[in-house]
């Protein structure tokens, strides 16, 4: 009786679709895989903008793209503070505490800001997105006449629902901010 070799790949029709599937089994693996694996490696590719503030004067403002969007950078000066502490007794202002607006925490305070002296928001109306002008008395949304103060909080009258948005950003100096994308720190 001889012996008959046995081959090398499967002979049988189970045995091929068996492979088959093993296979599609291992390429859809590696492929959930993926992503899961990416979220633990550190990201390098991190947005990040520094803006030089120093050359700004009081009631000058700088106009910056980032992520897509318009940021605006206003110096505020003395006078403008003193009106922003006035607009805070009043009863003109939608969202007074900035509570139901889109910002970092570390912008849920009168001024919205890190320092008093300089307001960083996003120029895009929250009523329909048109970008914002700068006003004598802070912000005016050119389409449907939407008013917002220097801290960017819209007034009652306005048809914004809410107060402009504001991006995450640090101090890197005195005179440099640093624009970061939300949730990060770098």
């Amino acid at each position: 009786m001889a012996l008959v070799p046995r081959p090398k790949f499967p002979s049988t029709r189970r045995q091929v679709l068996g492979r088959i599937v093993q296979g599609f089994t291992a390429v859809g693996a590696v492929f959930l895989a993926v992503p899961f694996v990416k979220t633990f490696l550190p990201e390098s590719d991190v947005p990040l903008l520094d803006v030089q503030v120093g050359d700004l004067g009081p009631g000058e403002a700088r106009y910056v793209n980032f992520l897509g969007r318009r940021v605006i950078i206003l110096r505020r000066s003395p006078e403008t503070l003193l009106e922003l502490r006035a607009a805070d007794a009043g009863p003109r202002l939608k969202d007074r505490e900035s509570v139901e607006s889109k910002q970092p925490a570390f912008a849920v305070n009168p001024r919205r800001s890190r320092r008093d002296g300089l307001f960083v928001g996003y120029a895009n109306c929250t009523h329909l997105g048109c970008e914002v002008a700068l006003d004598p008395a802070g912000f005016r949304c050119p389409c449907h006449a939407s008013q917002f103060d220097a801290a960017g909080r819209a007034h009652a009258d306005s048809a914004a629902p809410h107060n402009l948005d504001v991006p995450n950003y640090r101090f890197l100096s005195r005179d440099v901010v640093r624009l970061l994308p939300d949730g990060k720190t770098a």
